[in-house]
């Protein structure tokens, strides 16, 4: 079974404070006598579902050509529920007890429950989510040592009422000598996604950038 689990990207998509908006702009227009219609696309990298390189936050870090590919895919992949319905942070606590069940993990997805307030209340969900502890990468390159992914279902693993703890949550993910990719705004509303399933990830692979907005499918064995 095929589930997507990444937003659609709009000029109305939900951002992290103070992203721009994407910009669509008509560069030739059939309505006006030209020949064709195209269009230009001005976009943050860090817009709607996307995936953080180590660039993001590390100098010298891989880019997004250096980590993936037109499909890149994640085997296994769990998904643990840690509900969170308010601002709050999560710590290694909320993982303790998932983290003997999942330690073959390639991915790992996080279902705070914040998916549904993205198209409830997209202001909140933009200023005021969950963030993760700085704590978590080091505690899940311990016990999850193929790790490659970690995904969440909110705007992103950093909340901009607590931005320095989200900037070295960002570095412990993705500085290290063994990056750990982030994913972020995902859709993880369908409770079938939960256990040892895929994803594959298609995004634009362009030359040096830090991020990029991702479609992202989930392949379920049920």
């Amino acid at each position: 079974m095929i589930i997507p689990i990444s937003y659609p990207l709009s000029i109305k998509s939900p951002l992290y404070p103070n992203t721009p908006a994407p910009v669509i702009c008509s560069l030739r227009s059939m309505e006006h006598g030209d020949k064709a219609n195209i269009s230009t696309i001005t976009v943050s990298t860090h817009s709607g579902t996307h995936i953080d390189a180590p660039r993001h936050f590390c100098k010298l870090g891989k880019t997004i050509a250096d980590c993936l590919t037109v499909d890149t895919t994640f085997f296994p992949v769990y998904c643990i529920d840690v509900p969170k319905p308010v601002s709050e942070e999560i710590s290694v606590s909320d993982l303790e007890g998932s983290i003997s069940q999942i330690q073959d993990a390639e991915a790992l997805l996080i279902r705070t429950g914040w998916h549904t307030i993205r198209s409830e209340d997209p202001e909140r969900y933009c200023n005021d989510h969950p963030w993760v502890s700085h704590e978590v990468p080091a505690f899940l390159r311990e016990h999850c040592p193929r790790l490659r992914l970690f995904g969440i279902d909110q705007i992103s693993v950093s909340s901009v009422l607590h931005r320095d703890e989200g900037h070295v949550c960002h570095r412990k993910f993705l500085c290290e000598e063994k990056s750990i990719l982030l994913l972020e705004d995902l859709n993880l509303l369908d409770i079938r996604i939960k256990e040892a399933f895929r994803i594959h990830i298609y995004p634009h692979v362009i030359d040096e950038i830090d991020g990029v907005p991702v479609t992202v499918i989930a392949e379920l064995n049920l």
